[in-house]
């Protein structure tokens, strides 16, 4: 795809920004504003696909007013979250320019990133770049730590220098080529998406529970859970949870708890929270 003249015509105070991502933790959320004050650029509109609400509804969003679309998300079992990637999947990106953002828990993205590109491709976006982020693992806690206070300095610095690098990209090159054909790969990769199982957390961890004792009923866990699964006395339904561990890491107390289901997968834990992974990006040459 070749960027016509006149969509690359922003000057160095005009470059707007579109974001679309999902963010239980809110860690997504984090990099993403990190990398846009790197850019420099103005959010004019944006679809925060965390809550239900939002996702069952179409995105209303205008592209056409846009210079750059970041689209974000975290990693659950190497893959998107299936309903984020339906939602994705609903856009047209209107040959705008995109950069694609994943955040992981130390361990690898796996295919997730590959996935977000082949469905940014599929979709009409021209693909400027990507970068992979690392942020605290969703199951992350004081007993078993992983990646705990990601992303870090280092990590968010990397995200504003993502983000100075496309905007000297957007500023400073007149054509932009990229090939948005799917290789076999991308292909390989969108397949298994599609038939994958939507709640893969579901196989390693627990379904998060609440202590009634240490509870105090301040219903944050109810208002941050992404799937509104958390019904009024606390208790999960089952059949929706997501494993996302929003509702853990947001309740005050510590009231509400989910465990790695056999010790294999709490070494693993342990495992990937030595390994010192670096936040990255990379923003091929036109």
């Amino acid at each position: 795809m070749v960027l016509k003249e006149e969509q690359m015509n922003m000057s160095s105070n005009e470059i707007k920004l579109a974001t679309v991502f999902f963010s239980p933790t809110g860690t997504t959320k984090k990099v993403i504003d990190y990398i846009a004050e790197g850019i420099g650029g103005e959010i004019v509109c944006s679809a925060d696909l965390t809550k239900q609400d939002n996702r069952e509804k179409q995105p209303d969003l205008d592209f056409e007013a846009v210079d750059l679309i970041i689209v974000g998300a975290p990693t659950y079992g190497g893959f998107l979250y299936k309903e984020f990637r339906n939602c994705i999947k609903c856009l047209d990106f209107k040959g705008k320019c995109v950069i694609a953002v994943t955040l992981y828990g130390n361990a690898s993205t796996i295919f997730a990133t590959g996935e977000m590109i082949s469905v940014i491709k599929k979709r009409n976006g021209n693909l400027l770049g990507y970068g992979e982020f690392v942020g605290e693992h969703s199951y992350s806690h004081k007993e078993i730590p992983v990646a705990e206070g990601r992303p870090n300095a280092d990590d968010l610095q990397t995200a504003v220098k993502f983000g100075k690098a496309v905007r000297n990209r957007l500023l400073n090159t007149e054509t932009s080529y990229s090939d948005n054909r799917l290789s076999v790969f991308d292909k390989i990769i969108s397949f298994i998406a599609e038939i994958k199982p939507v709640h893969t957390g579901k196989r390693i961890f627990t379904i998060p529970q609440t202590d009634k004792e240490k509870c105090i009923n301040c219903s944050k866990c109810v208002k941050i859970c992404p799937k509104s699964c958390i019904n009024p006395d606390m208790s999960t339904v089952k059949d929706e949870c997501i494993v996302c561990m929003a509702c853990v890491k947001i309740c005050p107390t510590g009231a509400r708890t989910a465990y790695p289901k056999n010790i294999i997968i709490k070494a693993g834990l342990k495992l990937i929270n030595k390994r010192k992974h670096k936040s990255m990006f990379v923003l091929p040459k036109p």
